[in-house]
């Protein structure tokens, strides 16, 4: 009776140490939330407590890119498809660029230009880009 008493405990415990053990930490599912779904251009900053100090202006998202999407993959490609709507004359259905980002440093690089991450959970992407003018702010939900 013991012995199988201190059997049971000792399933249990190594039961929940599995369980707890395969937890991430909140910044290693950065990338996972940036993977999770397909994302389109956010209109309206649902969290505007994260954005950086300074001189900040949001990315006006032209009326034809509103309707785009954006799909991250974990293979490091971004897939960027055309909405109904279109710049310009523009034709193309999607476009695929290289995409990494650096956990610790949390910067974004999207087809070779340099970005931090401020904000990433499963409802809004956000990141930024400092220019001459004061820091630009993406929005992707």
């Amino acid at each position: 009776m013991k012995r199988t008493t201190q059997i049971s405990a000792l399933s249990v415990f190594l039961l929940f140490t599995l369980l707890f053990a395969c937890k991430k930490e909140e910044h290693e599912q950065m990338i996972d939330v940036l993977t999770s779904k397909t994302w389109k251009f956010g209109m309206k900053d649902l969290n505007a407590s994260t954005n950086p100090s300074g001189t900040n202006f949001y990315f006006a998202v032209p009326e034809c890119e509103q309707d785009d999407t954006f799909l991250f993959k974990a293979d490091g490609t971004m897939i960027r498809n055309y909405g109904l709507k279109k710049c310009d004359g523009e034709t193309t259905a999607n476009k695929t660029v290289p995409f990494s980002f650096n956990k610790q440093t949390k910067e974004l690089i999207i087809d070779g230009v340099k970005y931090k991450v401020v904000e990433e959970n499963k409802t809004q992407f956000k990141y930024v880009l400092v220019t001459i003018t004061g820091t630009a702010i993406y929005l992707l939900q």
